[in-house]
């Protein structure tokens, strides 16, 4: 359902409240979900069944097995989602370096 109200159009936020409005528990039974458990839960590749081994982040070396468990989403949604999610981002990937999208808004007019 999560992964369905994003590519529907919903932010994080939007599914936070939703899953709010529905009584839906988060998954450490609270009443009360974070945006960070919905952003973590859009990139994890768990829900396709795949699982990196030892990736900290820190080292180039991970192992990386595929149908580990059970998938709860199609490839194509998570990719869909992965798709949406860079779209949505306002970060731009340089050669040199990432930076913010130039986009300032003023409450002046």
């Amino acid at each position: 359902m999560i992964f369905n109200l994003y590519l529907q159009g919903k932010s994080v936020l939007g599914i936070v409240k939703e899953l709010e409005r529905l009584e839906i528990k988060s998954p450490t039974d609270r009443d009360k979900w974070c945006k960070r458990t919905i952003d973590v839960m859009l990139s994890n590749e768990k829900y396709v069944g795949n699982v990196r081994l030892l990736d900290n982040g820190k080292h180039d070396l991970c192992y990386f097995a595929e149908g580990n468990n059970p998938a709860i989403i199609s490839k194509e949604m998570y990719q869909a989602v992965q798709i949406e999610k860079q779209h949505r981002s306002n970060v731009i990937e340089g050669e040199d370096c990432s930076r913010r999208k130039n986009k300032k808004y003023s409450s002046k007019k």
